[in-house]
């Protein structure tokens, strides 16, 4: 067991040095340059006549310089939404949410969202688990693949998820390879329309961005080919992810992360890669009534753990997903899902773990009313 743990510390110093040899992205010029731009935007929109097209312009110079700095993309995005472009406007709020907004709304009554359209048509769902890595020293995790096999389960069942079983694509353990992902990402920004829904799961280690950013301050998310001496070369870069997702045109989309690097020491069992209209009636149509529908669920927050479960044989927060995506005679909305997750995951991992995990959704002021489990258009035929 000493052997095992050195091994495993030795990987992860190595991990360390390389991130304290690449710049800080929070203290580079660029970034603070790209942070002046959207302290201009801020004040065009305070003032009440923001010119869009301009602020397009120059918070475009602001996404190139910092493309992580997501206050530049929500600004993007509200002007996109001003000028109607809706298109650019679904891809600029995605990026935003990916790089952490939680408030989407520029200043009260300013901007008018399209609506959803009012059915789902189609269902797609990406599911990836990795808990076994090429590389021997990525310490491994018990339950990922199972996680995802599980998800997968309860959403072509027509009782709780009724995803099209054909639509829901698995990637585990050794199918889960960067390229592997990034062709199923690719896939569903070829097929999946306006009016579909998509969901997209990731259960594996998170790991600290080359640069420190990140979402919950992932910058990286580990693939089956992930190794020691090429981390920032083979994981899935959290931009480059958010990138891809945005991509897809479906105007409902969830994102789940049961992954994330915390700046502790990792605990047993913790998954932190660290030194340590088709003849739709009333009552049906209800279901697919949503407010803007991109979300994003982690398993936990900033400087917490995301841990397994022996007792469950699940990551505490996909076992407890699923138990939500069971409850109520009808598909729970995402807010209902989120609210009893939330609370079972922080009981659960402080009673057996005597620590915080705390599950966060994204956007804070989204309305969460759409339904993961709604019966699609395509399977209603």
């Amino acid at each position: 067991m000493a052997s095992v743990r050195l091994r495993r510390l030795s990987f992860w110093a190595a991990v360390i040095l390389a991130l304290a040899a690449a710049p800080a992205r929070a203290d580079s010029p660029a970034c603070n340059q790209a942070q002046a731009i959207v302290d201009e935007a801020k004040s065009a929109w305070a003032s009440g006549q923001p010119a869009h097209a301009s602020l397009l312009a120059r918070l475009s110079t602001a996404r190139d310089l910092c493309p992580a700095l997501g206050e530049a993309w929500k600004y993007s995005y509200c002007s996109a939404q001003a000028i109607g472009d809706a298109n650019k406007a679904r891809i600029y709020r995605d990026r935003a949410l990916f790089n952490g907004i939680t408030q989407l709304e520029c200043s009260p009554g300013s901007v008018t969202v399209a609506p959803l359209p009012t059915v789902v048509r189609n269902k797609y769902a990406l599911l990836v688990g990795v808990g076994d890595f090429a590389d021997p020293d990525i310490p491994k995790l018990h339950f990922a693949a199972k996680d995802a096999r599980d998800l997968r389960a309860v959403l072509v069942d027509p009782r709780y998820g009724n995803f099209p079983a054909d639509n829901v694509r698995l990637l585990t353990d050794q199918d889960a390879t960067r390229v592997n992902i990034l062709k199923e990402l690719n896939r569903l920004s070829l097929e999946a329309q306006e009016d579909d829904l998509v969901l997209l799961f990731f259960s594996s280690h998170g790991s600290p961005h080359k640069e420190g950013t990140g979402l919950q301050g992932i910058g990286y998310i580990l693939t089956h080919d992930s190794s020691r001496q090429e981390v920032f070369l083979n994981a899935l870069e959290f931009d480059d992810l958010a990138s891809k997702v945005s991509t897809i045109r479906a105007r409902r989309k969830v994102t789940l992360l049961d992954t994330c690097y915390s700046g502790q020491s990792a605990a047993r069992g913790g998954k932190a890669m660290v030194l340590e209209g088709f003849g739709v009636g009333v009552d049906m149509a209800k279901l697919f009534l949503s407010g803007e529908g991109s979300y994003i669920i982690t398993s936990s927050s900033a400087n917490e753990v995301s841990f397994e479960s022996d007792q469950l044989k699940n990551g505490y927060f996909t076992y407890y997903l699923i138990e939500a995506l069971r409850q109520g005679a009808e598909p729970p909305t995402l807010a209902e899902v989120f609210s009893r997750l939330s609370s079972q995951v922080r009981a659960s991992v402080a009673r057996d773990k005597g620590a915080p995990q705390n599950p966060h959704m994204l956007p804070e002021d989204g309305k969460g009313d759409l339904r993961i489990g709604v019966v699609p258009q395509q399977l209603q035929r």
